[in-house]
């Protein structure tokens, strides 16, 4: 009985064997979930969508992402057409913006600045070099693009925020560091006259 078993086992892999002979067969292959045989797909380097409307499509067609932007480059980018930074902010400057750039500067930009712009914030306080104050008189020379481009891209220690804020909230950004600026650094000239009075002395 023990001899009969082995003589089994080898002649069912003979049988097994002559059957991949390793050739082509002239019938469809047999698919067992015939799902994926009739999916829509795109080929290599292809947009899967038609872009939706108004924003950048960005493909092998494009070498530089700049490139694409540089129909608004002043937004996108804070410079001009020729590359020089722009001077104030592209965008409407009220309430809203301000409210959304304090919100924003708090959550990206306090850890380290500190919520009143001292630059004394909480990673300082662990040892990490202080970023300068933000109406120290090298900063209050930014022009807005360049503060928009410190944002996106960092400054020395400070790290890149592009992946994390959007365009619009770096500007609104930019607007409210503008106005801890002028906090610290506004006189009573500064003031319209009708409000003065309200100022106590």
């Amino acid at each position: 009985m023990l001899k009969i078993k082995p003589l089994l086992l080898m002649g069912l892999c003979v049988v097994l064997l002559t059957g991949c002979r390793g050739n082509f067969s002239d019938k469809p292959a047999v698919h067992l979930n015939p799902n994926l045989d009739v999916q829509p797909k795109v080929t290599a380097q292809t947009m899967p969508i038609t872009p939706p409307a108004e924003t950048v499509p960005w493909g092998s067609n494009i070498e530089n992402r700049a490139d694409a932007l540089a129909e608004d480059s002043a937004y996108y980018r804070g410079q001009t057409a020729s590359g020089a930074w722009v001077n104030s902010i592209p965008v409407t400057v009220n309430e809203a913006l301000l409210k959304r750039g304090q919100e924003r500067y708090d959550i990206y930009c306090s850890s380290c600045h500190d919520r009143a712009g001292t630059g004394n914030g909480p990673v300082v306080k662990l040892g990490f070099t202080p970023p300068p104050v933000m109406w120290d008189a090298r900063v209050l020379t930014y022009t807005d693009g360049e503060l928009y481009n410190i944002v996106t891209h960092g400054i020395r220690n400070m790290p890149a925020h592009d992946k994390q804020i959007p365009v619009a909230d770096r500007w609104a950004i930019v607007a409210y560091v503008r106005a801890l600026q002028t906090m610290h650094t506004a006189t009573l000239k500064d003031v319209p006259e009708t409000k003065r009075s309200a100022i106590s002395k």
